[in-house]
C-alpha cells in the first residue's frame, strides 16, 4: 500500500469532527493533483430518488452560496448520476464528449450548472458514486481540476485507482461521524434569531407568516435562514431543521 495512503488513513482514522476528516480528504487528494473536491450526501425519497443533498465542498463560497440557494442539486446531472449508477463517470464541462449522448439531453439550467462550476476551475473531474447504511445511503465525491481532458485522461490513468480508495475511505469515516450527532454538530453555533427562524419553520410558516410573527421582514427572515443552512450545512430548510433538531440545537 502507497506510504502516503497509509499516513492519510491514520490521520483520517484519528479524526473526531467531520471537519476535521473532510480537511484531511481535501488535503491528501489536492496532494495527487485534484484541486477541486465535493461531496454530497443525501437520503432517500418515495420514488426511490435523492430526497435532499447536502454537500461539503472547497470549491469557492459564492458558488456554494448559489448552489444551496438554487437547489442546484435538484438538477445536477451529477447528482443524478450518482443516484443510480456505480461506475465512476468523468465530469465537467470539457469532458461532456465522453458522455453516452455527448451531454445533448443537458436541460438548460443543467448546462448553466455545469458551466458556473467550470468557471470555478472544474473543466474536467470524475465522479465517484458511493452507498453506504443509515441515514444518508446515497452519496457521491467528485475529483476534479483544470487539466485539458487528454493530459487529465493520462492523469487518472496513473492516479485515479488511489483516489477512488481515498475517496472511499473518506467516505466511510464522514458516515460515522456524521450520524453521531454530538460531533457532527462541533463547532455549529446558531444565533437567537437562526434558531428563532427556524423554529417556525418547523411549525409550517413561511418567511412571510415567520416575518409577521416576529417583527422583521421576509427577506430578513430569508437571510438568517440561509445562514443557518450554510452552517448545518444543508440545502433545504426542512433539512436544516431536521439536523438542528438532532444536534440539539433546536426545541420544536
Amino acid at each position: 500500500m502507497n506510504g502516503s495512503l497509509d499516513g492519510f488513513l491514520s490521520r483520517l482514522s484519528a479524526a473526531q469532527a467531520v471537519g476535521e476528516a473532510w480537511e484531511e480528504a481535501v488535503s491528501f487528494l489536492k496532494s495527487l493533483g485534484f484541486d477541486l473536491v465535493e461531496y454530497g450526501y443525501g437520503g432517500v425519497g418515495s420514488t426511490g430518488t435523492a430526497a435532499e443533498v447536502a454537500t461539503l465542498s472547497n470549491f469557492p463560497a459564492a458558488y456554494q452560496k448559489r448552489y444551496r440557494q438554487e437547489h442546484y442539486y435538484r438538477h445536477d446531472p451529477v447528482v443524478r448520476y450518482c443516484v443510480g449508477n456505480l461506475p465512476p463517470l468523468r465530469v465537467g464541462r470539457d469532458s461532456l464528449g465522453l458522455w453516452p449522448d455527448r451531454g445533448q439531453g443537458l436541460t438548460t439550467i443543467q448546462r448553466r450548472i455545469i458551466n458556473e462550476a467550470a468557471d470555478c476551475g472544474m473543466a474536467v473531474g470524475v465522479v465517484i458514486p458511493l452507498r453506504s447504511p443509515g441515514r444518508y445511503p446515497l452519496a457521491g465525491m467528485s475529483l476534479s481540476n483544470a487539466m485539458r481532458p487528454a493530459e487529465f485522461g493520462r492523469f487518472l490513468a496513473e492516479w485515479g485507482q488511489l483516489a477512488q480508495l481515498a475517496a472511499l475511505y473518506a467516505h466511510t469515516r464522514l458516515q460515522m461521524l456524521l450520524q453521531k450527532p454530538e460531533h457532527a454538530a462541533s463547532g455549529v453555533v446558531l444565533s437567537a434569531r437562526e434558531r428563532e427562524c427556524l423554529l417556525w419553520v418547523s411549525r409550517g410558516l413561511s418567511s412571510r407568516e415567520t416575518a409577521l410573527r416576529i417583527g422583521l421582514s421576509a427577506k430578513t427572515v430569508d437571510f438568517h435562514i440561509a445562514n443557518a443552512m450554510g452552517k448545518l450545512e444543508v440545502a433545504t430548510r426542512s433539512h436544516a431543521v431536521a439536523r438542528a433538531i438532532v444536534f440539539g440545537l433546536l426545541k420544536p
